[in-house]
């Protein structure tokens, strides 16, 4: 398998991102993110398991995130979905034809179903463990004694800081997607997204719409999705 390191200006930022390249394509391209304070590490896993079954994918590291590449610093919301677009965009330059969709993990879910509602042509979503009501969670956790969300891995907004307000966000944005499929997955072991945030999150969102349980925690559920998340894709583009 080839991967390729990229980068594209996403303004205020440079996002670097890798590009699997699909072993025996399929004509179908995913751009994926991260959660807060990791990486495109992260996903590795998931994303060349989905390049050796023929999906081409590109997967990128969010702006002031010191575990990536990229540099910068990341604002808020609009930084992580400014990054994400770009890179889209670069997918859609490259590959010229075929359907796009966004998928991510945690904060690049969020992001993912963010992009998709502001760009009617990306075809869909994958959505693995983020949810509805992350804020009064987030104020939960911080109430128990959890500080700082590892903060010290980003040069910009704490998590806390990043969902103010997203719910709000949701109910604007999640409307938008109605018609096109997305994918939402809930880890069973996740202390940071419980299956009931994402379950809320699912009920809000509007068909086609598929709910779908894994065993794990956050930090690694995208790899322990991967049966589910190829599952879906080959119900939509079979070989």
């Amino acid at each position: 398998m080839r991967i390729d390191l990229l980068r594209t200006p996403a303004p205020p930022n440079e996002v670097a991102f890798l590009r699997y390249e699909a072993r025996r394509p399929r004509g179908v391209t995913l751009v994926a993110g991260h959660g807060y304070s990791s990486s495109k590490h992260n996903l590795d896993a998931l994303c060349a398991f989905l390049a050796g079954h023929g999906f081409t994918v590109y997967s990128l590291d969010f702006p002031g995130h010191k575990l990536g590449a990229s540099g910068g610093r990341l604002g808020g919301v609009d930084d992580c979905i400014a990054a994400m677009s770009a890179v889209v965009g670069v997918a859609r330059s490259r590959e010229q034809a075929g359907p796009v969709y966004v998928m991510g993990h945690s904060m690049g879910a969020m992001t993912a179903i963010f992009s998709a509602a502001l760009d009617p042509q990306l075809a869909g979503v994958i959505a693995i463990a983020t949810g509805y009501g992350r804020p009064s969670a987030i104020a939960a956790m911080q109430r128990a004694g959890v500080a700082d969300f590892r903060s010290a891995y980003v040069d910009g907004v704490t998590l806390p800081e990043l969902l103010v307000d997203v719910d709000a966000r949701y109910a604007q944005l999640l409307p938008r997607l109605a018609g096109r499929p997305c994918l939402y997955v809930s880890a069973g072991a996740d202390g940071m997204v419980s299956p009931a945030s994402v379950a809320e999150l699912y009920t809000h969102a509007p068909e086609p719409k598929t709910l779908a349980a894994i065993h794990g925690d956050h930090t690694y559920a995208a790899e322990h999705a991967r049966g589910e998340v190829l599952a879906w894709l080959n119900a939509l583009h079979p070989r």
